[in-house]
This record gives structure tokens, sequence and C-alpha cells, in this order.
């Protein structure tokens, strides 16, 4: 005898079954290794290049200045100041290479009784236009002895930037000339300006340093 289907037997067994699938499911998740996720990589810094200071170059030692005696009048200043000298009409009157030589002269200079030059720019006949420029080489004994003869003679001493020193007399407009004395360890150079008085005597520093400069090749 055949037993009739009952559906709350079936509904049962349903749900036993499902349950059972369901443990099944479960176990077989739990036995399946679970991946590490992937570590996250820490961000990197490139360290900065510390900045390289290059070494400063040593400054090259200055060339050493010689002193030479020029041989005559036309070769003691720069031709510049020499055609400025010619705008305002004046002459290379006395000393070598001038007109008159150094029969300009009834008495030696100072400058030349060691040995040196001196030359006279002006206009013939106009005492306050003239200039008078020299240069003396020097050594140990007649350096000393020019340093003492314009201390006693009553020259200021003017400070320099170096190691030349310098003497002068201002002088004054119309009466007594500026006159400048530049001595170095091994020559010279002076400037007497019949104009006296600062602008006289701004000029004399100005040309005597001129007398210098060609001097020691430094200005042509």
């Amino acid at each position: 005898m055949v037993t009739a289907f009952r559906p709350r037997r079936a509904s049962r067994l349903v749900s036993a079954l499902a349950a059972g699938l369901l443990a099944v499911g479960l176990g077989a998740c739990a036995d399946q290794p679970v991946e590490a996720p992937d570590p996250i990589a820490e961000p990197t810094t490139t360290p900065e290049p510390e900045p390289t200071t290059e070494p400063e170059p040593e400054p090259e030692p200055e060339p050493e200045l010689v002193f030479t005696m020029p041989s005559d009048c036309t070769e003691i200043l720069p031709a510049a100041r020499v055609a400025s000298l010619e705008v305002q009409n004046l002459q290379l009157l006395g000393g070598p290479g001038s007109i008159y030589g150094d029969e300009f002269f009834f008495d030696e200079t100072p400058e030349q009784l060691v040995g040196g030059i001196s030359c006279v720019w002006g206009q013939e006949g106009v005492d306050l236009s003239t200039i008078l420029l020299s240069v003396a080489p020097l050594n140990a004994a007649t350096r000393a002895q020019t340093i003492d003869d314009l201390i006693a003679q009553g020259y200021i001493a003017y400070d320099r930037d170096d190691s030349s020193l310098a003497y002068g007399l201002i002088g004054d407009a119309g009466g007594p000339p500026a006159i400048y004395n530049l001595i170095t360890n091994d020559a010279w150079f002076s400037m007497l300006n019949s104009l006296g008085g600062q602008a006289g005597f701004d000029e004399s520093i100005l040309l005597t340093e001129e007398l210098r400069g060609v001097a020691y090749g430094a200005l042509e």
C-alpha cells in the first residue's frame, strides 16, 4: 500500500538538507587559506644633494712695476696729457728734447743734481703759465737725503694709500707756486705749478701721478 506524500515531512527534509549544505560550505571556506594583503609601500624621499661651494680663486699677484728713467722730456707724460697741454698753447720750452734744452735753466734743479731731468711747459713771456716737471732716479742714500731736504725746507707731508711718500706746498693763486713731490723706493717725481692755490696744487698731484705712471710703465 502506497503511503501518501506528506508535505510537512518534505519541508523538514529540505530544511535539513539546506542546513547540511550550509555547514559543508562553511567548512570548505574555513579550510581555504586567507591571503594577506599586499604591504603598502612607504613613500621614499630622495635626499637633496648638499650644495657644493667652489673655492674662490686666489687673486693673481699684480705684476711688479719697474722704474725706467725717461731719456728726455718728450717721454715723461702720457700722449693724451701732452696733447692737452698743446691745446692750452703750452710749449715744451726747457729740458732735454725741448726748444731750448737744458740751457733754459740758469742753475741745475735738485732733481738734475741727482741724475734726473727737469722739463718746462709754458707760454713764452707769460710767467704764470709755466709748469716745471721733474723725474729722477733714487738709491737708498739719495732717497734719504732728498726726504731730509724736503722736510728741512718746510714741505708738508701728505698721506698716501701706498708705500710712497708725498711732500708739498699749496701756495697761493697769483703768489707762491703749488709744489708737489712724490717719493717712491727708487724714484722722485715733482711738479712746480706757477698757478698756486688749491686748483694748482690738485693739478700738480694729478700730473705727478702721470709722471709716475709713465716711468713705471702703467701709462703710455
